[in-house]
């Protein structure tokens, strides 16, 4: 009769730990802000900021890119050269910012790839005119400061 009692309790709990907890809003823009500040810091050098260069993010969460919401571009605030994607132009000639024509790249994280609850594949673009454009995919860890993007994903296979 006990363990009858105890297989009546604990089933219930092995259900829940098989169901993997779901993610929230607040991880995913975390996961996006980690890639995308990798991004800023390789696009945006000293040069690119002494000529006035904007960032322009974007994040797609699968269903294609959409310009950064405001929740997350108030984790940019700080950085005057940032800016949601509807305020750029992305011309085959060159990514502008649409209000000043002031030269920009436009940058987009996602979708993620969830490889465990502490770790996401990321793919990221960046765009800077029709022939300097280019796409690739990031690890992005969860460690005791939050969540960190590790750097790109290098695969790796025999030759054919």
């Amino acid at each position: 009769m006990r363990e009858l009692v105890f297989g009546v309790l604990l089933a219930p709990l092995l259900v829940l730990a098989a169901v993997p907890p779901r993610r929230g809003q607040a991880s995913e823009e975390a996961v996006f802000e980690a890639v995308l500040r990798e991004q800023i810091e390789e696009y945006l050098d000293g040069s690119a900021r002494r000529a006035g260069t904007v960032i322009c993010l974007a994040v797609n969460q699968g269903t294609g890119p959409q310009s950064a919401r405001p929740q997350l571009m108030k984790r940019f605030a700080s950085d005057r050269a940032v800016r949601p994607a509807a305020a750029c132009d992305p011309r085959p000639e060159g990514a502008i910012e649409g209000m000043t024509r002031m030269p920009a790249v436009v940058l987009t994280a996602g979708p993620i790839d969830w490889v465990a609850e502490d770790e996401a594949w990321v793919s990221a673009t960046y765009f800077r005119s029709a022939r300097s454009s280019a796409s690739r995919r990031y690890r992005v860890v969860r460690q005791s400061g939050g969540w960190v993007s590790l750097g790109p994903i290098l695969l790796d296979g025999p030759a054919s």
